[in-house]
Order: C-alpha cells, then sequence, then structure tokens
C-alpha cells in the first residue's frame, strides 16, 4: 500500500498572498520613512550665459584668483572674482585700495588691513574698480605716516596760512560743491573752504586744518571774530563770476569734474599737467601724465585759465562731454586751396582712380587738383562719373553719384594728372592695410607743430599719421586715410561706428 501526500490546506495559499503583501508594505514604509527623515539637500542652480547676453558681465565664473601678492603677473577681467589685501584708503575713505597686477584696484567699502574677495566691475587703462563680497581677515596695519607738512614757497604771500593757525576770513562766496555746507573765503589770493559757515559776508574766526599749494581747509574755532581790520590790506574779492555766454561758466571754484591731461605744463614740467574744458586751460596740480583721465575739484579759476588738483576719486569710464573733445566746425577752404570748389553741395565729373582700401569692389577713389574724393558706390576704375560732394575735409571729399550723366558738369581739366594710390613695399608688410580709405583707430601722440589747433600725430608700426580734426593728446579716434607717403600717412576723424 502506498502513502500518497495530503492535499494542500485551501487556505494555504492566501497565507502565502498575505505574507508577501505585508512584506512589500514594510518596504514601502521604510522608503518613506527615510525620505522624511533624511535632511532636504541644496540644489545648486547653474545658469549659463554667452559674453553678449545682458548682465553676463555681472556673473563671476571660474575659480578665485589669488591676487594677494601685487607682483603676480595678472591681467584684471571684468565679473572674475580675485582675493585681494587692501593696503591702502582711496582720500576720502570710501574705498579700499588694492592691486591686481600691479594696477590699482578701487574696493567700494574695503578697509585697509582686510584680505578680500571681491568682483571686478570696471576694467579701466590705469585703474580697476571692483565689489566688496566678503572680507576674509583683517589685521591691524601700522598707521600710515602723516602727510608732510606743507612748506610754504619764498615769496608765498598766504605763507602764514598753515594747519594749526587762527584767523579772522570773510566768506566770499558759497561752495558749489557743498552749498548751504561750506563758504569760501580768501586769503592773500588762497582760497580757503571753511566748513559749516556758507552765509556770504560772514567775518568768522577759523583754524586752517589742512594746507595745500592752492587750496586750505578751515573749520570755525567758536571763538568772537574781531571787527578790526583785516590782516590783508585789500578786501576780499567777489569769486570769479564767468559770463552768462561762458562755454566754461561750470568751471568754478568747488566744482568738480574729469578732465584729460592734453599736455605736461611747461612751467612745471613733471610736477604739473594741462587739461582743457571748453577751450579753458585747466592746470592741475601733480598730474603731469599726458592722456590721464583724472577726478578734479577747481580751486581758482580766472578769466581765461583755472587751478585744480585731484579728489582722490576714481575717475569715471563714461564718455566725456564734448567739452574736453575738439569741436569740429564747418570746413572752409584757405585762400589758394585748388580745390575750394569742392564743398558740400557741390556737382562736378570725377575720374575713379583707384578702388577704395575700405570697400573694393564697392566703393571708388578719385582725385579732384589734388585732393582725395571718396565716391560711394562707383569702383570701376578709369570711369567717368557725376558726383554730389556730401562732406568735406582738409585733404579729403566725400561724394555720391547725382545721377546725371557724366557731362552734366565740370570734368577735371586735361593735364590734371592723377597719381596712381601708393602701393607699400614688400619690406614693409605690416603697413600695407595703411592706404586710402582705410579705417583704424589710433591714438593722438603729439600736436602738430604746423597746424597745432586742428591737427593732431599718430603713429602706426613707425609710420607717422597726421590727424585732422583731433588735437587733444591721449585721446583714440576712429580715422579715415585720405593719402598715403612711404614714411607718412594722412587721415580725416571720422565718428565710431
Amino acid at each position: 500500500m502506498t502513502d500518497t501526500p495530503p492535499p494542500p490546506a485551501p487556505n494555504s495559499k492566501w497565507k502565502a498572498v498575505a505574507i508577501v503583501f505585508l512584506v512589500l508594505l514594510g518596504i514601502a514604509s521604510a522608503i518613506l520613512v527615510a525620505r522624511h527623515v533624511k535632511p532636504t539637500e541644496k540644489k545648486a542652480v547653474t545658469i549659463v550665459y554667452t559674453e553678449d547676453q545682458p548682465g553676463a558681465a555681472d556673473i563671476n565664473v571660474g575659480d578665485i584668483i589669488d591676487a594677494t601678492d601685487p607682483a603676480t603677473p595678472l591681467e584684471p577681467k571684468l565679473g572674475y572674482r580675485y582675493k585681494l589685501f587692501v593696503e591702502d584708503e582711496s582720500d576720502d575713505r570710501t574705498s579700499g585700495v588694492a592691486k591686481i597686477g600691479g594696477r590699482i584696484t578701487f574696493i567700494s567699502g574695503a578697509r585697509r588691513g582686510q584680505t578680500i574677495l571681491a568682483d571686478v566691475t570696471r576694467v579701466r587703462e590705469r585703474v580697476v574698480d571692483a565689489n566688496l563680497v566678503r572680507v576674509l581677515s583683517e589685521i591691524d596695519m601700522p598707521t600710515r605716516p602723516p602727510r608732510p607738512a606743507f612748506a610754504p614757497r619764498d615769496g608765498d604771500s598766504a605763507a602764514h596760512v598753515v594747519a594749526g593757525a587762527e584767523m579772522d576770513v570773510i566768506i566770499a562766496e558759497e561752495s558749489t560743491k557743498n552749498p548751504g555746507l561750506e563758504g569760501i573765503a580768501k586769503v592773500e589770493g588762497l582760497v580757503v573752504v571753511v566748513d559749516g559757515i556758507p552765509t556770504v559776508g560772514e567775518r568768522v574766526n577759523v583754524r586752517i586744518t589742512d594746507r595745500r599749494e592752492r587750496i586750505a581747509f578751515a573749520e570755525p574755532t567758536g571763538k568772537p571774530a574781531g571787527t578790526g581790520p583785516l590782516p590783508s590790506a585789500t578786501p576780499p574779492k567777489r569769486g570769479f563770476q564767468p559770463d552768462p555766454d561762458d562755454s566754461a561758466a561750470h568751471v568754478v571754484t568747488g566744482a568738480e569734474m574729469d578732465v584729460i591731461i592734453a599736455e605736461e605744463s611747461t612751467k612745471n614740467p613733471g610736477l604739473e599737467g594741462i587739461a582743457r574744458v571748453e577751450g579753458l586751460v585747466v592746470a592741475v596740480d601733480g598730474v603731469p601724465t599726458v592722456g590721464e583721465r583724472v577726478n578734479v575739484r577747481i580751486v581758482s579759476r580766472l578769466a581765461n585759465i583755472a587751478f585744480a588738483e585731484p579728489t582722490g576719486k576714481p575717475a569715471g569710464t563714461d564718455p566725456l562731454p564734448s567739452s574736453v573733445k575738439p569741436v569740429q566746425r564747418v570746413f572752409k577752404p584757405r585762400a589758394g586751396d585748388p580745390a575750394a570748389h569742392v564743398i558740400p553741395g557741390a556737382e562736378m565729373d570725377v575720374v575713379i582712380a583707384e578702388a577704395s582700401g575700405k570697400n573694393p569692389g564697392i566703393d571708388g577713389v578719385a582725385r579732384v587738383k589734388g585732393l582725395v574724393v571718396f565716391v560711394e558706390g562707383v569702383p570701376t576704375i578709369g570711369e567717368t562719373v557725376h558726383v554730389r560732394i556730401t562732406h568735406r575735409t582738409k585733404r579729403a571729399a566725400n561724394a555720391v553719384p547725382s545721377g546725371k550723366p557724366a557731362g552734366s558738369g565740370t570734368t577735371q581739366p586735361t593735364g590734371d594728372m592723377i597719381r596712381r594710390a601708393f602701393t607699400p613695399d614688400t619690406a614693409h608688410a605690416a603697413l600695407a592695410h595703411v592706404i586710402a580709405g582705410a579705417e583704424m583707430e589710433v591714438t593722438i601722440l603729439e600736436r602738430s607743430t604746423k597746424f597745432p589747433d586742428t591737427e593732431g600725430v599718430a603713429k602706426i608700426d613707425g609710420l607717422v599719421v597726421f590727424v585732422t580734426g583731433a588735437t587733444n593728446v591721449g585721446d583714440t579716434v576712429r580715422i579715415r586715410i585720405t593719402a598715403r607717403r612711404e614714411r607718412v600717412a594722412f587721415a580725416d576723424v571720422i565718428a565710431a561706428p
């Protein structure tokens, strides 16, 4: 007799299903508990900017660059973050001063002795601006040595006006920098800025707190002013009052502005620079570097000259007003100019002598009595075309076809030969691009000795370029070459694209 296993109980199948379900339920519960117990992690959001997108300059990319050693050869870059050591402070104590690769860097809100992280927000030719991100550490720095005491020069009529001296002064005018808060007095012609006394005509006893070459600063002593005659034999003169039509009327004592040093002082070379504002000569004490842009305070103004000193504040980077740029006037031909008839509006026939260096195949170049004429839209060499002059300068003119057939106007006289365009020597291939019609940027190095009021001199790889319409030394201007010779070229200033 064979033993057979008993049949499975009917409920064993459901028990197995229940066990599996309970196991799965337990796993799910464990996962839910783990998710609730696990701390939430912050996610990093990455935003990618391209260089030309708005806001790209405000985003820091890459690692922090260590610039705590000013001797490290670094090039400041806009939008990058740097580790800096603040070694000094600006004169107005609103910014710390550090260096990136030897270039002066102003960090708003930073203080001397701090090691910081800062983002570069503006890069200029000689100065960098940055925003303070975080102070990493700070050390006590030795007290800065005081500014050397002012030593009056021999013959200085205001030699007694030195730090600590007390005297009576009369407020001659209100400060333009801090109206209602400061007054301006004069002692033997020296400007004295009196803190807290703005009332014109008031006599007050003051103590001199600081003295410079052409300006002093003072505060009231609290002592009553005297009633006797002031030591000065002459009553204080009213401050300079510009005429209503004076284009430099804003250049008055106490005013602050940016200027560009156009030339070195001949009176105090190495110590003083000369700027111009609306044609007014401004002598800037202590800034002799030609081409440097500096923020200054006017300390004295006369009819034809003003005197200024640096404020210590960083200069801006926005374009300066036209007051410091040469004013381009309507061209007037000089007596004896063989091309005097080539002026805006004139119509004439010209012969295309060469293709334009800027737009070959599109524009052509002609000459009228030796004057270069750029003809828009007519590139065919040898073609005679009737044109209308649209613009004229000393050595060049611009023209467009009039639409009239050739022969409708005056043609160049027979025998007025057109010289072919200068062909650069292969030995000077670096200058091959400097031909009539080419456009480029140059920096004015000096004024022309022949035409100092209308012409500046630049150089391109050693080639001398005379630039009509640019006389401010240090300005970078865009030019069009009007004529080229082996060792010299001529150009006109054109508007920036």
